[in-house]
């Protein structure tokens, strides 16, 4: 019998790409997505759930299985005002946590961001850094956060700066070394790869910066 996994935030980059590999990959029989928009995904093991994700009675029945995996997020230009931000960074992501721990699902994988920490004085580290602590005090069996840096990749929605600062990020990606070599940017399939093994394998910290998520996933395919 294989593995259930749920997955909020599909819609997105990351989320996509985590949602292709889960349904190619053997050890799961399932794969259940919670959104607000239809996800045009006809594979056999997909289980897509229109949802809205601040109304638990909304999705509460389905959210259940083995991982729940968390890849939603915003920016600042998108969600300008601070309430709302911190309310899809740090609220969303918990409720439905503390809904997945009480349908029984011991593992949770969240993708964060390099500098987390809730007394950041930026926003965007400090609603990724409460959402860490927040979750993690919820008490499942195990629950993982990996911190990726800049994500590479190509997003459907048009972010001007972010693409900017891509290709500017390219160019110094190769002097990063040493203890800066986290910095560097990394493609949303490298950070699926290491969330689909943390989830089936464990791991040994509960934190996985940028660089050391590239180390894991190398070990990905080593464990099919």
């Amino acid at each position: 019998m294989g593995f259930t996994a749920i997955i909020i935030g599909a819609t997105g980059l990351t989320g996509g790409v985590l949602l292709d590999q889960l349904l190619e990959d053997s050890r799961y029989d399932k794969v259940v997505t919670l959104s607000r928009k239809r996800i045009e995904n006809n594979h056999p093991k997909h289980k897509n759930h229109l949802a809205d994700l601040f109304d638990p009675t909304t999705y509460q029945e389905q959210l259940k299985g083995d991982h729940l995996f968390i890849c939603t997020g915003t920016t600042q230009a998108k969600t300008p005002d601070k309430e709302t931000y911190y309310k899809i960074e740090h609220d969303l992501p918990l409720q439905v946590a503390e809904v997945a721990l009480k349908n029984g699902v011991e593992k949770v994988v969240a993708i964060s961001a390099l500098g987390a920490n809730p007394d950041s004085r930026f926003i965007y580290n400090r609603g990724k850094g409460a959402m860490e602590r927040d979750i993690e005090a919820l008490g499942f069996s195990e629950s993982y956060f990996v911190q990726p840096a800049l994500i590479g990749g190509d997003r459907e929605e048009k972010r001007t700066f972010e693409s900017a600062w891509k290709k500017f990020q390219k160019l110094i990606d190769p002097l990063l070394i040493g203890f800066l070599k986290k910095y560097r940017t990394i493609e949303p399939e490298t950070i699926a790869q290491a969330m689909i093994y943390i989830a089936v394998n464990g791991y040994e910290k509960v934190r996985i910066e940028s660089d050391e998520l590239k180390t894991v996933a190398s070990r990905s395919f080593k464990s099919q």
